[in-house]
C-alpha cells in the first residue's frame, strides 16, 4: 500500500491509496490478491447493474408506448438495480479515492504533518459515519428479513434491495480501514516538510 500525492513537494490534492501494490503479480500477498479480485467484482457488478437499468428503462418505454402493455414488475426492478449500481459505485469511489474534495487544507496549512493529521482525522470521521449508517442499514435489512417481506409484483424478497446498502457500507468501511492504515504509515514515515 502506497500513498501518492499529486506533486511530491506539496500536498495539494488528495492522498490516493493504491491498495494493490505492484508486487501482487509476483504472488507475495494473498490479502492484496483477494482485494484485487474484490475490486474486479465490484466494478463488473457496477457496470452490469447500470447497463441492466438502462436496458430495463428502454424495455419499459417500448412495452408501455410501443406495445401498450406495461410490465409492472419494472417498477420494482429499477430501484433495486439503481440501489446496487449506486452502492457499488460508492465502494469503487471509496477504493479509488475519487470523492469530491476541495483541497483547502493545503492552502491553509503548509506543515505536511498537520495536513497528514487532518487527513487521518477525516478518514476516521468517514469510517465512523460509514459504521453508523451501516449499523442502521443492517438493522433495516434484518427487520425485513425477519418479517419475510416480499415485493408486490415480482414477489422477490425485500432483502435483495436492503443488502445493497449493507454490502456498500461494509466494503466502504473496509476501504476506509485501508485508508487509515495508509494515513498512519504516511504520518509515521513521512518527513516533516514546512
Amino acid at each position: 500500500m502506497t500513498i501518492e500525492y499529486t506533486h511530491p513537494d506539496d500536498l495539494v490534492g488528495p492522498a490516493h491509496v493504491k491498495p494493490v501494490p505492484a508486487d501482487v503479480k509476483t504472488g507475495q500477498s494473498l490479502l492484496y490478491r483477494i482485494e484485487a479480485r474484490l475490486a474486479q467484482v465490484v466494478s463488473v457488478g457496477m457496470v452490469v447493474a447500470s447497463i441492466a437499468l438502462g436496458l430495463l428503462m428502454a424495455a419499459q418505454v417500448l412495452m408501455r408506448y410501443g406495445l401498450e402493455s406495461p410490465f409492472l414488475g419494472i417498477e420494482e426492478l429499477a430501484p433495486m438495480l439503481a440501489l446496487w449500481a449506486y452502492f457499488l459505485g460508492m465502494i469503487y469511489a471509496t477504493r479509488e479515492q475519487d470523492h469530491i474534495s476541495g483541497g483547502i487544507v493545503a492552502l491553509i496549512f503548509k506543515n505536511r504533518t498537520v495536513i497528514q493529521c487532518i487527513r487521518l482525522g477525516a478518514s476516521l470521521a468517514c469510517l465512523l459515519a460509514v459504521c453508523v449508517f451501516g449499523y442502521f442499514a443492517l438493522n433495516f435489512a434484518q427487520f425485513n428479513l425477519d418479517l419475510g417481506r416480499k415485493s408486490i409484483y415480482m414477489r422477490w424478497p425485500k432483502y435483495l434491495w436492503d443488502f445493497s446498502m449493507v454490502t456498500g457500507f461494509t466494503l466502504m468501511g473496509f476501504y476506509y480501514c485501508l485508508q487509515i492504515i495508509a494515513d498512519v504509515r504516511d504520518l509515521k514515515n513521512g518527513p516533516n516538510k514546512q
